[in-house]
């Protein structure tokens, strides 16, 4: 094992705190990084004067654990160690910093029994710099006689960077590709006249963003779908099918500092599947609640209400 002060670069780092949520993650990072050929660092932090204070022996012991278990199954992948005696999510934060993708399981050692998705993690995905892939403890069993399908949702051209990141995703895992579209009408969507351009509108934002990924491979399997409903409720029902869900993370501005949307809080907490985040530019508190920057609107949250989201 090795302290290190300086992160490596364009590399795939996890979390682990030796939980057995810690290392479900652990095994879909060393997946991750075997797939980008590039280095995999293991990360074990801690803040003093919390509630899990480990001797520098503890945490050498959970770190050459996890070395070991990463080697074991990948022996040609580069395994760095890292032992920070800070706080776990801004550890984490700062490596993502030069990272090609962060990885953290939904819930360790610290977090309370019944909780979907603990704190760390929480704080985690509102802060990441790097794309973040959130490791479901016991994904949805996929069909063995189907390819893996990567589920992209998107809500506009501010979307791309999930978009690629997606369609990147789904070539490294020779999987299909499935673009979801999902909205809902307007306050000033009230004619028919109004309600049939909304809905060429909305047909022609999925057509485009299909027909730039499919020029990059015209072979990749890419089915893309405009879905009048509730962001939210329609990527957790692709969840139940897909190896992974990928979504921007449109984090809000606020007094209260960067905040998660609802539908990304929704996915993080209810997605039968991995949910990775690719961070896009934050949004002021006005735009997340205009109905022209978000089309989902202040409303989303009353939709997903309506579909029985807790």
């Amino acid at each position: 094992m090795s302290l290190r002060s300086e992160p490596p670069h364009g590399h795939v780092v996890v979390g682990t705190d030796g939980s057995r949520a810690a290392t479900h993650a652990l095994d879909q990072a060393a997946g991750e990084a075997h797939r980008r050929q590039v280095p995999l660092e293991i990360v074990h932090a801690w803040p003093w004067g919390g509630a899990y204070e480990p001797l520098d022996d503890d945490a050498q012991s959970i770190l050459a654990k996890a070395a070991q278990h990463v080697t074991d199954r990948s022996p040609g992948l580069q395994v760095i160690t890292t032992a920070v005696p800070d706080d776990a999510a801004e550890v984490l934060v700062q490596r993502s910093r030069t990272a090609a993708l962060t990885v953290v399981g939904t819930r360790g050692n610290g977090g309370f029994k019944g909780l979907l998705l603990g704190s760390v993690s929480l704080r985690v995905a509102a802060h990441c710099r790097s794309p973040l892939l959130v490791v479901r403890d016991e994904p949805a069993p996929q069909p063995i006689s189907s390819p893996p399908t990567v589920v992209v949702g998107i809500r506009g051209e501010e979307d791309d960077p999930a978009a690629a990141f997606a369609f990147a995703e789904a070539v490294r895992r020779s999987a299909d590709l499935s673009i979801v579209h999902a909205w809902t009408y307007n306050r000033s969507d009230r004619t028919h006249d109004g309600r049939a351009s909304r809905v060429r509108h909305e047909d022609a934002t999925v057509a485009r963003i299909g027909t730039a990924l499919h020029k990059k491979d015209p072979f990749i399997q890419l089915d893309k779908r405009s879905v009048r409903g509730a962001p939210a409720r329609t990527l957790i029902d692709a969840s139940t099918t897909s190896a992974v869900v990928v979504i921007a993370a449109h984090h809000r501005k606020s007094g209260l500092g960067l905040q998660l949307g609802p539908v990304t809080h929704a996915l993080l907490h209810h997605a039968s599947c991995h949910v990775a985040l690719v961070p896009v530019r934050g949004l002021t508190d006005a735009e997340a609640t205009s109905p022209q920057k978000h089309p989902e609107g202040p409303a989303q949250g009353h939709a997903e209400e309506a579909d029985g989201l807790p």
